[in-house]
Order: C-alpha cells, then sequence, then structure tokens
C-alpha cells in the first residue's frame, strides 16, 4: 500500500471539521486515523529496522537513551505529516529517533531517517532539528531541546551521551558500556546559532549585561548545581530577557 496523506482522509470522512478547531480535537481525528489504517501504511514506516547491539551490556541505568531506555509517548512530524500518540525512543549517542509499530502481530523498532523529521515531542519535551549549525568551522547537525523561545531569541539544549567501556569490577572479565552524558547549550538569536559553555560565553553575547549576569550566577549558585536548565532558563527570563546579542558577535 503506498504511502497516504493522512490530511486527505481525514477531510473526506469529516466533511464538517473547520481550520478554526482545537488541537485536541485534531490529534483525537489523526490518532482515529492511525487506528483505522495502521501506522505501518503510513507515512511513519519509513526508515530501517533498529538492532540494539548494546542490550544486557548497559552498565546500571547508565543507557544511551533520553529519560528511559523503554518507549515513551509523543507525536513526531515526519516528512511533512504529524504523527500522535507514537511510541518512541530517543538514542543520544547517535541522535537517532526510534518508534516502536506493529506490522500485524510483531512489533518492530525503526530508526527514522533524521533528514526527514522535522520536530518530535516526548514526555512533553519538545525537540526540532537543526542543519548547518557551524562551531569552530565545523558543521553540527543534530535534535535541540527547545528550554524557552521568544520574538528575540531560542534557548536550546543539544543532549548528548558518550559510550565508555567499563569491566563488571576490578578483575572481572564481563565488559559492560556505560553512557555518559557531554549536554550543551546553544542560542539562536540574530539569525545566528551560538554555543553556550559557560557565563563567559554569555557575556560575550550581551556584554550590556555584565553586571546582572555575575549578580545572577552569585545569587542562584544552588540553583545552578542542582537544576542547570532551569538555572539557564530563569537567567534569560529574569536578566537577558528582550535584549539583542552584541552586533560583533553576530
Amino acid at each position: 500500500m503506498g504511502k497516504i496523506n493522512k490530511s486527505t482522509i481525514v477531510f473526506l470522512f469529516l466533511p464538517f471539521v473547520f481550520l478554526g478547531q482545537a488541537q485536541k480535537e485534531e490529534i483525537t481525528y489523526y490518532n482515529w486515523f492511525d487506528n483505522v489504517i495502521g501506522q505501518e501504511h503510513t507515512g511513519l514506516y519509513n526508515g530501517k529496522q533498529y538492532v540494539n547491539l548494546d542490550i544486557n551490556r548497559v552498565f546500571g541505568e547508565k543507557h544511551a537513551f533520553f529519560l528511559s531506555d523503554k518507549v515513551l509517548k509523543g507525536s513526531i512530524t515526519y516528512d511533512g505529516q504529524t504523527y500522535y500518540g507514537v511510541d518512541m525512543k530517543y538514542n543520544l549517542e547517535t541522535d537517532k529517533l526510534l518508534v516502536a509499530l506493529k506490522p500485524g502481530a510483531v512489533a518492530s523498532i525503526l530508526q527514522l531517517i533524521r533528514d526527514k523529521v522535522d520536530e518530535f515531542t516526548i514526555n512533553d519535551y519538545k525537540f526540532i532539528r537543526i542543519d548547518g549549525f557551524t562551531e569552530n568551522n565545523t558543521v553540527i547537525n543534530g535534535f535541540h531541546e527547545i528550554l524557552l523561545q521568544n520574538a528575540s531569541y531560542q534557548l536550546l539544549k543539544r543532549h548528548k551521551k558518550t559510550k565508555r567501556k567499563r569491566l563488571e569490577n576490578l578483575g572481572g572479565n564481563k565488559l559492560y558500556s556505560e553512557f555518559l552524558s557531554a549536554n550543551k547549550y546553544v542560542l539562536f538569536a540574530d539569525g545566528n546559532y551560538r554555543s553556550i559553555k559557560s557565563k563567559t560565553d554569555i557575556i560575550k553575547i550581551y556584554p550590556a549585561l555584565k553586571k546582572e549576569i555575575n549578580q545572577f550566577y552569585n545569587k542562584n549558585k544552588a540553583l545552578r548545581k542542582s537544576k542547570p536548565d532551569r538555572f539557564i532558563q530563569r537567567l534569560f527570563e529574569k536578566v537577558i530577557r528582550q535584549s539583542s546579542p552584541s552586533k560583533k558577535e553576530a
């Protein structure tokens, strides 16, 4: 069965649906669509079979995935169409999105084609795909979580995990893998992406706010240590606000 345009089918079956309807109702209609024809017959069924080579070899809970190594519910905009109530996992080592589909009676984990994933939401965390972000003469592509956004900027987080091998214990002979976080923040403002690795990076972008930035860091040391995401969100909400980056850094 060829690729089916969900919007067309929903329109034909629901002639009295108008453009101004609530998003909740739209999600209900699309879930109905996927249940009727099966996700295996939609454009989402377009990727390659995923095999987890590290299964049963992960040390403790230090797996490669976002939030959990089990599938979580979310939504995906894939190849121009949005799918809701999808079982998925996000591999932070490979920066690949995986979906669990059930063609017939057999569950199948597919690795989606990254260039076709425009955005996705998993457990209410929203991610967008960035292409062509250049840093230190290196082009960076990948998914970034939206932490905060307004008319002036987008504050993003790049989730990343790297694999390290380790023995079960001293003198042991069983080799395990553990995946360690190596996250970073990215700011999109004035048409440019900028990495944020330290307070110095923020001050370089917003030199006029140096005093206020230093004061915020001094007053919120505990928050920065315990909840770094919330710390940087509050910094931008309370100090940066609608300010524009320095033209020298643009």
